[in-house]
């Protein structure tokens, strides 16, 4: 369930979800993101069933390079959601090409709706990582 926090006017959302599993997005803002262990992170991040990096992803989609698909690749997720802000952004084909050479679901969307779907992936326990961009980018 997405609760909208109007009081604050700073797009925060929360997500409410008894223990899913893995771990999950339990709140968004513009600026970062809240996991069910109650742990915040600014900026963006992967994350990958238990496991959060914040160093594994730009600050921006657009900044997105082959040596950040690779190294998303080598944790062996069967598929990737990214979530690309505020705007659905694409990948171009060859990257898409790319990660089906490796035997990976690839999926860019909204970041509130990465946030979602991420979480009810968390919940079934699937081999998913989830690259999350702040709803500013």
């Amino acid at each position: 369930m997405i609760e909208h926090d109007d009081s604050q006017n700073v797009g925060t959302s929360n997500l409410r979800k008894e223990d899913p599993g893995y771990l999950a997005i339990k709140r968004y803002d513009d600026a970062g993101f809240t996991l069910t262990d109650d742990a915040h992170y600014v900026g963006s991040i992967v994350l990958y069933k238990n496991d959060v990096y914040d160093t594994l992803a730009p600050t921006d989609f657009t900044q997105l390079t082959d040596k950040h698909f690779r190294s998303w690749c080598s944790l062996k997720p069967e598929m990737i959601l990214i979530g690309t802000g505020d705007k659905h952004h694409f990948l171009s084909p060859e990257h898409m090409a790319y990660f089906y050479t490796q035997g990976i679901g690839i999926e860019t969307m909204r970041t509130d709706s990465a946030c979602r779907t991420y979480s009810v992936i968390a919940g079934e326990m699937r081999n998913a990582l989830v690259v999350l961009f702040p709803a500013q980018g």
